[in-house]
């Protein structure tokens, strides 16, 4: 157990179909409410009672679960169940009563065989149990039952003989090896894959089964969640792209403004580029203008390499390209 607490169970098993079978027949689905208590020092809880199940009748079983002793409720709190077992009562089945299955009985009592059912993961089978185990499980299912292991999911097309259990690929899961593990996905002819969540980026372990796609924190993208949102750089510490309002991304780990605009250059698109001159620093109010010396960048008639204006006149002074001289 995870914690010292007790919980509740209410467990309601219903069906639209009235019973018919002379056994079931008096026993109205509607009635059929549990109240139990599930103690957090064990690890299985049996019904007070049975239920009688019709053949070929579907049933719905509802539980709802509280914390014992608990009024208010709290939405954060969480318990781990791992299945619904339904359990014959094997005593009454042929073979296991009357004075013929005296000895069947005594076996099931010492190996205590019915215990090792309620137990999850079921424990080892001592080989008087798995062998009385095949005998039940032939009453009730009329003979054997098919492996059916998925032929994408298992390794093959036997399975365990008690329980029928199909040997899984790789984070498969399933008797038949039919589904995804939790923290996996992409169910296929390899198995299935793990999602990798980050552990920085992610808001749990667990992806989308089909895509993989992990539930990623506010600001942070990727299929694992490990790479910032566009715009921003540093993961896991993910901050904004500063580049003066001439980029809009940056690169995604040392913050290098890509593609500056507007003839801008630096890592933060923070000076104009050889040919242009003023200061393109947001908030400056100024922008990048071509060098006159004398014709402007790109053209026949500009002879320089890059200028400046001078701090004190405000004049242009260009730096002539090599065989040029002047202002």
């Amino acid at each position: 157990p995870q914690s010292a607490e007790d919980w509740e169970a209410v467990v309601s098993v219903s069906s639209r179909v009235l019973p018919t079978s002379p056994r079931c027949g008096n026993l109205l689905p509607s009635e059929q409410m549990y109240r139990e208590s599930l103690p957090h020092s064990q690890r299985y809880v049996l019904l007070s009672r049975p239920f009688c199940f019709e053949p070929s009748t579907p049933y719905e079983v509802t539980v709802r679960l509280q914390r014992a002793g608990v009024t208010q409720r709290h939405p954060s709190a969480f318990i781990l169940i791992d299945s619904l077992v339904l359990l014959p009562r094997v005593l009454e089945l042929p073979g296991f009563h009357g004075a013929e299955g005296a000895a069947h009985r005594e076996e099931l009592e010492r190996y205590q065989c019915l215990e090792a059912f309620r137990m999850a993961p079921p424990s080892p089978l001592a080989q008087a149990c798995a062998r009385l185990v095949c005998s039940v499980s032939a009453l009730l299912h009329s003979g054997a039952l098919p492996c059916q292991c998925d032929p994408q999911g298992s390794r093959s097309s036997e399975c365990q003989e008690q329980g029928g259990q199909c040997e899984c690929k790789p984070h498969v899961l399933g008797r038949r090896c039919d589904r995804c593990a939790p923290g996996s996905y992409g169910f296929g002819p390899l198995g299935c894959s793990s999602c990798a969540c980050s552990p920085e980026g992610s808001l749990s372990q667990l992806c989308d089964a089909v895509s993989g796609q992990c539930r990623c924190q506010p600001g942070t993208v990727g299929r694992q969640c490990d790479e910032c949102q566009p715009g921003h750089w540093g993961f896991p510490a993910c901050r904004p792209c500063q580049c003066n309002g001439h980029a809009e991304e940056c690169d995604p780990r040392t913050g290098t403004c890509l593609r500056c605009r507007d003839h801008t250059a630096g890592r933060h698109c923070e000076r104009c580029q050889d040919g242009y001159y003023g200061d393109p620093v947001l908030g400056s109010g100024q922008q990048c203008r071509p060098c006159p010396c004398p014709g402007y960048p790109g053209t026949r008639h500009y002879h320089g390499s890059a200028c400046h204006a001078d701090e004190k006149t405000h004049h242009i002074v260009c730096l002539c390209a090599p065989g040029y001289a002047g202002e």
